[in-house]
């Protein structure tokens, strides 16, 4: 909704009970959700006032280390999680919003995910440089700034994952079929794509 612009700086949330009833949860996933957002600096709260919308939501945002320290330890499956709501909203932002130059960024880091296959610290760059390049191209500085986040917070699972046998070559295949929505201008099949990407995390870390 902040993203959105449904809830705009200074703007009070809607009691949580409403909140509760419109996204289908819990009270519970409600209340910390609100503390994940306070805890990032995008929502601000005092007892008898409310909770609302900082004047200077996404100004300086976010900084991973100042997260890790207020949030205090996060398994792999909730840093995941975010990672994906995140990316798969990018993922189609990208496919619509993508210019040539933003493309042309996006297929060069393809380009040296493949040429560095047997360097795991040069693929891991170029991992990282293409879901980058893709998240700038979904025009949306936000979400941007949240796709970083995750995915710093992320950068150590990263490292396990990929030194697991096979998953380069299964990696640059999953997301080259990304690549390829988004060079069609394909939401849907930007967004299907980003999801089996994130499935394919997901079966990663059952293993």
């Amino acid at each position: 909704m902040i993203v959105a612009g449904h809830l705009r700086p200074g703007e009070f949330l809607p009691p949580q009970k409403e909140l509760a009833a419109r996204f289908g949860v819990g009270a519970s996933t409600i209340r910390e959700a609100v503390q994940t957002l306070i805890a990032v600096g995008l929502l601000q709260s005092h007892p008898g006032k409310g909770t609302w919308v900082r004047e200077d939501a996404g100004i300086g945002l976010i900084h991973p280390e100042a997260v890790r320290s207020r949030l205090g330890a996060l398994n792999a499956r909730s840093l995941a999680e975010a990672r994906s709501v995140v990316e798969v909203a990018l993922s189609e932002f990208a496919a619509m919003r993508a210019t040539a130059a933003d493309l042309t960024r996006i297929r060069a880091a393809m380009t040296a995910m493949r040429e560095s296959a047997d360097d795991m610290p040069a693929f891991i760059r170029a991992d990282f440089e293409f879901h980058l390049a893709i998240a700038d191209a979904g025009h949306n500085d936000l979400l941007a700034q949240f796709y970083h986040l995750t995915r710093t917070l992320f950068k150590e699972v990263s490292y396990e994952l990929i030194s697991l046998p096979t998953v380069q070559e299964e990696s640059i295949e999953i997301q080259a079929a990304v690549l390829k929505a988004i060079e069609e201008h394909d939401p849907q099949k930007a967004r299907q794509a980003a999801e089996a990407h994130m499935q394919y995390i997901y079966r990663l870390l059952e293993q």
